[in-house]
């Protein structure tokens, strides 16, 4: 196993994170900013009327995603991360145990798993229907995204009493995915590849996942 950051390095999360080591931030640096955040807010505002009503039609035992993302220049309080998931099948080996290495880091596992990721109208864009061994620290870009760490995280890891989370955020669940571990979830395209078309998948597109954890270590 090897260590991941915490704060992940895709762009939308350093945007989100708003930090800046430069001791003369101005104006225009705060308006670059601003207009980062109403991008941010567009997005998970156009698509939440689709996702909702994919969930509606489609999920059975919806639970809607509690982590919020908090703007530092939009005059808008805490909004909903966008995501929503369903627990097909809960874990038939919870051995499996996610930690952290220090305040910053969290421990990567490698694991095997199914997956089919979708877009709303049914389209099938990636598949993995066998059954591959895949790795956090060495897997590739056109497979994995944001949404793939908030659904295999737990919403956080304890490190000497510090709560630690996957990006800052936190994953969707308490415990993370573990061996036996099925889930079903829909994500904005912000998580997902944001304004990038990867393969088959268009641009701006949120994706309905199901992964199966078959082994994890």
């Amino acid at each position: 196993m090897k260590n991941l950051f915490s704060t992940l390095t895709a762009a939308v999360l350093m945007a989100i994170t708003f930090t800046s080591c430069n001791d003369s931030v101005d104006v225009d640096y705060e308006q670059q900013i601003l207009q980062q955040e109403r991008a941010i807010d567009s997005i998970l505002s156009a698509e939440k009327i689709k996702i909702e009503e994919y969930v509606n039609q489609h999920f059975e035992n919806e639970v809607q995603d509690t982590v919020k993302i908090r703007y530092t220049y939009l005059d808008k309080g805490p909004v909903n991360r966008g995501i929503w998931y369903e627990i097909l099948n809960p874990p038939t080996d919870n051995s499996y145990e996610y930690k952290a290495v220090n305040t910053q880091q969290l421990t990567a596992p490698t694991f095997k798993a199914k997956y089919t990721a979708k877009l709303l109208n049914g389209t099938v864009v990636q598949s993995d229907l066998q059954g591959t061994q895949y790795s956090f620290t060495t897997g590739s870009n056109n497979i994995f995204n944001n949404s793939w760490y908030f659904a295999f995280f737990p919403y956080a890891v304890k490190f000497n009493g510090v709560d630690v989370k996957i990006s800052g955020l936190g994953g969707l669940t308490k415990d993370g995915l573990k061996k036996g571990s099925k889930i079903r979830y829909i994500t904005p395209s912000l998580w997902a590849f944001g304004g990038n078309k990867v393969g088959d998948i268009p641009a701006n597109s949120p994706l309905v996942y199901e992964i199966e954890v078959l082994e994890i270590q």
